[in-house]
Order: C-alpha cells, then structure tokens, then sequence
C-alpha cells in the first residue's frame, strides 16, 4: 500500500521543462488536444489554456459524475506528464449549476471566483 509520508507532502512539484516555456499558447493546446484524441474518453474535452507554469485547463461539455471525473483527471494528467513534460496539472473550467429543476424555479448558484 502506498501511504503519503512526510517527506513526499513536502517534496518540490516537478518543474517544466523549457520546451514547454518556449511554446506558443497555440502550439501547447494543440499537444494537449493531440494527446487527448488518443483517449476515447476524453476526445471531447476542449483545452482553453495551456499556461507556460504547465497549468492546463479543460472544458468538459458532458456531464460525468464526481467519481468517475475525479480518477479520469488523475489518469489523464499522469498520462499527459508522461508524454508531454512532467510538470504538467490539469484543471476544469468551472460550470454553473446545470440543476433543471432550480434552474426552473429561478435559483441561481454563483460559483465562488
């Protein structure tokens, strides 16, 4: 069993590599995208930003539950640090409440920014 100690909760995140850095915005999303097409799971996700600090964020259009997007994100970040730079994290544009039934009753909830 592989249990968290302290020395890997106080170990430095990886580093990006200067490839990245040196990539335009563009050519970093269409890597992702690349990446992502090879997963049937994840071919329909959409990367809106691929930062120079490694931070991908990615729109997902289709509703999957909290369990099953949660291990999904983590296979697919490791997967795109193994083939793309090791300094990568993945992050979801945040959606609004997608609720039909408070969405007919008029009740709105704001997420926190």
């Amino acid at each position: 069993m592989n249990h968290i100690n302290k020395e890997s909760a106080l170990a430095s995140s990886p580093q990006i590599a200067q490839d990245w850095v040196k990539r335009s915005q563009e050519e970093r999303i269409s890597l992702v995208q690349e990446e992502l097409k090879k997963n049937k799971e994840c071919s329909d996700f959409v990367v809106t930003e691929a930062g120079e600090n490694g931070q991908i964020t990615l729109l997902i259009e289709r509703t999957i539950s909290a369990g099953v997007r949660g291990s999904m994100l983590l296979d697919l970040e490791q997967a795109l640090k193994n083939s793309i730079d090791k300094g990568i994290t993945v992050w979801l544009v945040p959606v609004g409440d997608k609720s039909k039934l408070r969405n007919l009753r008029g009740i709105q909830i704001k997420p926190e920014i």
